[in-house]
């Protein structure tokens, strides 16, 4: 999985700006137009970063253990994009948990895939703290539902631009790490 990460390096880089550009842009909007911005475009990008996910896990080498982690974020992902658009009514609500639950299972998957990976990752820690900022965030959530939407669209926003960061410096890592194709069995 390992050399599929660092041949598809640009991918992984392009999550980050994705969640890069969206923490900015919820972070400079005024917060009467965050809440629908925002569940309009966690959405899309669940269901984008899903199919992400997914590709990369698919494209891996069928015999390699590791790609069924990211096949199962890449689910959890879709499915997350799918429940926000389809429920537009329950959007608002819904996106909470579904942000929360995919947070929470993202920086899982995230975490024990760092964890695994330990020995021949290059700059882990990176992916090691996506996950732990992921879970954080689902957390912070679910301990969280009453407070206001700004705040949470504020949370969200943080989340988002530092998850992106983390992203973008792991994607060039990837690129520029020493690992050659065959070289991992």
């Amino acid at each position: 999985m390992l050399e599929t990460l660092v041949r598809n390096w640009w991918l992984v880089s392009l999550r980050g700006l994705v969640a890069l550009v969206l923490g900015i842009i919820l972070l400079v909007m005024p917060p009467e137009m965050a809440a629908g911005f925002l569940i309009l475009f966690i959405g899309a990008y669940a269901l984008v970063d899903g199919c992400f996910a997914l590709a990369v896990g698919i494209i891996n080498r069928p015999a390699h253990k590791d790609r069924w982690w990211l096949i199962i974020e890449g689910i959890i992902g879709i499915l997350a994009g799918i429940v926000i658009f389809t429920s537009p009514l329950l959007a608002g609500v819904i996106l909470l948990f579904a942000v929360a639950f995919w947070a929470l299972l993202t920086g899982i998957f995230e975490i024990v895939f760092a964890a695994a990976q330990w020995k021949t990752l290059p700059d882990k820690w990176l992916l090691l703290l996506g996950g732990i900022f992921s879970v954080l965030l689902g957390i912070l959530i679910f301990s969280n539902m009453t407070v206001g939407a700004a705040l949470i669209i504020v949370m969200i926003a943080v989340y988002m631009v530092l998850f992106g960061v983390m992203l973008i410096a792991l994607g060039f890592s990837l690129k520029n790490s020493n690992i050659q194709p065959g070289a991992i069995a």
